[in-house]
């Protein structure tokens, strides 16, 4: 069961200019290109001769621009440093008009970079530049600051946590606290060591590997995703979960549907040629139709199309309306 395009169509257009705030990890994300012709003579490994480059937003930036590519208002929340990252990564978000009034200078850690080599259209290596940890308490303070003010006008936040420091326990009380005062849904993407960080959060999307991470129980077939989330959702105190099961789609619980199995929804990807950055574009789509009044069910939908569409290209991306759109006629028309 899918939306068909009139759904989707009127539900994008209901998300038009809603403020969705993201708190995460902001990073850089490069890619070389490059082929690779011959192995070098002072090692066992490939010689990739680049022949192009291209930084995107990473991380929680991602998310925002993905946000803001379906044409709602990103309110980014999180960390960088003034340094040639960092600039690049100010430059992209002034770019796509997202606004950067939400960054706290850290000057203490340089602004993440993940670079992936890329050969012959396959990754073969990624370099990840970062130094992840808590932050120093005036950054602390900068980041609740700016997550009260952001959560002053935002329907949902996005805790986009990579695990590098901007996601830590002083800033999730915060969130609870605000979220719960304001009864705004909160949705997090994210990383098992940090589990006990989500404890009573709106719903959760994390991969089948992190759902077997969280829960320490198999997550590979029907049963066992069941079974597994049913477990995270009463651990946890979530209300839902999207458990994003790659060439599987999508499993969708609800607290409304304790007893029932989880709602399944079948992929539609066509053709997979990169799943990085897919995570940031689900979380994007779901939080955005969320924060329009959707409910979980075409918001689940509508994150399953994105992420179909988005994992047909090369690299982090992100999707708009119109490939969306697009997306369903197809759909439709076979």
């Amino acid at each position: 069961m899918r939306l068909d395009r009139a759904q989707a169509e009127t539900l994008l257009q209901r998300m038009e200019g809603r403020k969705v705030a993201v708190l995460g990890d902001v990073m850089l994300d490069e890619y070389l290109f490059g082929e690779v012709n011959r192995i070098s003579p002072e090692a066992p490994v490939p010689v990739v001769r680049v022949l192009r480059e291209r930084a995107v937003l990473g991380g929680a930036a991602n998310v925002a621009a993905n946000l803001k590519a379906l044409g709602t208002e990103p309110l980014l929340i999180g960390t960088l440093q003034k340094d040639a990252a960092g600039d690049r990564v100010l430059g992209l978000l002034t770019g796509l008009g997202v606004s950067i009034s939400g960054l706290v200078l850290d000057t203490s850690r340089p602004t993440i970079i993940k670079t992936r080599v890329i050969g012959q259209q396959q990754q073969m290596l990624r370099i990840d530049r970062e130094d992840p940890g808590l932050p120093e308490a005036a950054v602390l303070l900068g980041l609740k600051d700016r997550l009260e003010r952001a959560l002053s006008s935002a329907s949902a936040l996005i805790v986009s946590d990579y695990a590098k420091g901007t996601v830590n326990e002083p800033v999730m009380d915060a969130v609870r606290a605000i979220c719960s005062a304001r009864n705004l849904p909160w949705i997090v993407d994210p990383k098992p060591a940090h589990k006990a960080l989500y404890r009573g959060a709106t719903l959760m999307t994390p991969n089948t590997k992190e759902t077997s991470e969280l829960t320490t129980r198999p997550a590979r077939s029907d049963m066992e995703v069941s079974v597994a989330g049913r477990t995270l959702m009463a651990e946890l105190g979530l209300k839902g979960l999207l458990v994003t099961r790659s060439e599987r789609g999508m499993a969708l619980f609800s607290v409304d549907a304790e007893h029932a199995a989880p709602w399944m929804i079948p992929t539609e990807a066509r053709e997979v040629f990169d799943v990085s950055g897919a995570g940031d574009t689900v979380i994007a789509a779901f939080s955005a139709a969320i924060a329009a009044g959707a409910d979980w069910r075409d918001a689940a939908m509508l994150a399953n199309a994105a992420a179909g569409v988005v994992v047909a290209k090369v690299g982090t991306a992100i999707v708009t309306p119109a490939e969306l759109l697009a997306h369903y006629h197809e759909q439709e028309a076979n």
